[in-house]
């Protein structure tokens, strides 16, 4: 660049050797010659005179230079970020050197940990044996749900009571009412079902023509046997054992939530039926006993024939129903008593002599005329559900629900003005 310099000053020089006024003169310059005569001289004037291939090459050596910079720029911009980068990384690596060693001290520590607890498990394992193994006896009945709805247990209900009037209906169209009333059969059937039902059965001439009150007389019998022995804590349980651990029920239903009263209930059922076997076959078998035996005494009170009311006629001629019944009873009471916890299920007898309420209770003869007066005897069974529940902030909190879901059929003391 200075080369290039130095020649353009030596040509305007010998061009023009007159030094500018006041122009110090920078450097000397050596003489050219003139080998070339004057004519040459100024006939190549023109091209020497022409700087356009000098700014040319100034102009790409300023556009190299300009781009040199741009690349310096560039990589110095890629050095910086490569560096940052790297900073980045290695606090990344940093950290997580940090944090491996955190885990390395936590799993240590619970390593000793899990050592301290493996020796104590080892020396009480006795004591957790014996907690699962009453964990697995209770769970059963902690999780489990009620096995039947209150839908079903009302319809299990009316198919007992339709066994029982199909069971009455053909008892009485099988018989005749033409011998004398029995005294014995007339004391027993008072005793049970009540001096007024037992007294209108007496009317030999009026069943003769129309058995219907002896038909709803063998109802109340079977709906009375049925509920006395769905009253106790057990079906076929002895009496004093029976009478006591109800009385211990009633009680803990009082006192103790339900879920509580029907856990207790349902696993002294389990242990009474283990502890005796037999229970239920020989509960079913009293029970269908009891049912033929107030079937007889009820149709000699009837002044029914000789043939039609023995024992032996009525097991043979109606077996096959009263098993049915009392199948249907067994159901009934295993549902009640060991299958639902959420509530209790009872059956419902109206005692004699109770006024007629129409909110518990149906009239068989209401359709005829206004019901009011006493309850003579109960045709059909009713259910209701009874329900322990707990009000907070309450002292004495020991309400219990009780709603009648199958209202009981009664025949009232009117029923012998109906009939005359």
């Amino acid at each position: 660049m200075k080369a290039v310099y130095d020649t353009t000053v030596e040509f305007f020089a010998l061009r023009n050797p007159t030094t500018p006024p006041g122009g110090p003169q920078t450097r000397p310059h050596t003489p050219v010659p003139d080998l070339i005569g004057r004519e040459q001289l100024d006939g190549r004037v023109g091209l020497a005179s022409d700087p356009s291939p000098m700014r040319r090459g100034f102009e790409n050596i300023t556009n190299q230079l300009a781009r040199s910079q741009a690349e310096v720029a560039k990589l110095e911009e890629r050095c910086r970020m490569l560096e940052k980068a790297l900073r980045g990384t290695r606090e990344m690596l940093e950290a997580r050197e940090t944090e491996l060693e955190r885990m390395r001290r936590t799993s240590s520590q619970r390593s000793d940990g899990s050592q301290n607890m493996l020796t104590r498990s080892e020396t009480g394992s006795m004591l957790l044996d014996e907690q699962r193994a009453q964990i697995r006896s209770t769970e059963i009945y902690m999780t489990r749900t009620d096995s039947w709805s209150g839908a079903q247990v009302i319809q299990a209900v009316h198919d007992l009571n339709s066994e029982i009037i199909q069971f009455a209906a053909s008892a009485i169209d099988l018989c005749t009412f033409e011998s004398p009333s029995s005294p014995q059969a007339m004391h027993d059937t008072s005793a049970r079902l009540g001096p007024n039902l037992a007294g209108l059965l007496s009317a030999r001439e009026r069943n003769s023509q129309d058995p219907t009150l002896v038909g709803l007389a063998l109802q109340s019998g079977m709906a009375t046997c049925i509920a006395r022995a769905m009253n106790s804590f057990a079906l076929g349980l002895p009496s004093k054992s029976d009478v006591i651990l109800s009385q211990v029920y009633s009680h803990i239903f009082i006192a103790e939530p339900q879920p509580l009263s029907s856990r207790w209930r349902a696993i002294c059922h389990k242990h009474v039926h283990a502890l005796y076997p037999g229970l239920k076959e020989y509960a079913a078998e009293e029970l269908r006993e009891t049912i033929c035996r107030w079937t007889s005494d009820i149709l000699v009170a009837a002044c029914a024939t000789n043939e039609a009311t023995s024992r032996a006629w009525i097991r043979e001629t109606f077996g096959e129903q009263v098993a049915r019944i009392v199948k249907a009873v067994a159901a009934i009471a295993q549902i009640c008593k060991e299958e639902i916890m959420s509530a209790n299920f009872n059956l419902v007898l109206v005692e004699a002599g109770q006024r007629f309420d129409e909110r518990v209770m149906v009239d068989v003869f209401g359709e005829y005329g206004a019901s009011h007066g006493a309850v003579v005897a109960t045709t059909e069974l009713g259910l209701r559900r009874m329900t322990r529940k707990s009000i907070a902030g309450k002292e004495d909190d020991r309400a219990v629900e009780q709603q009648i879901l199958v209202r009981p059929k009664v025949i009232l003391d009117s029923v012998g003005t109906t009939f005359t």
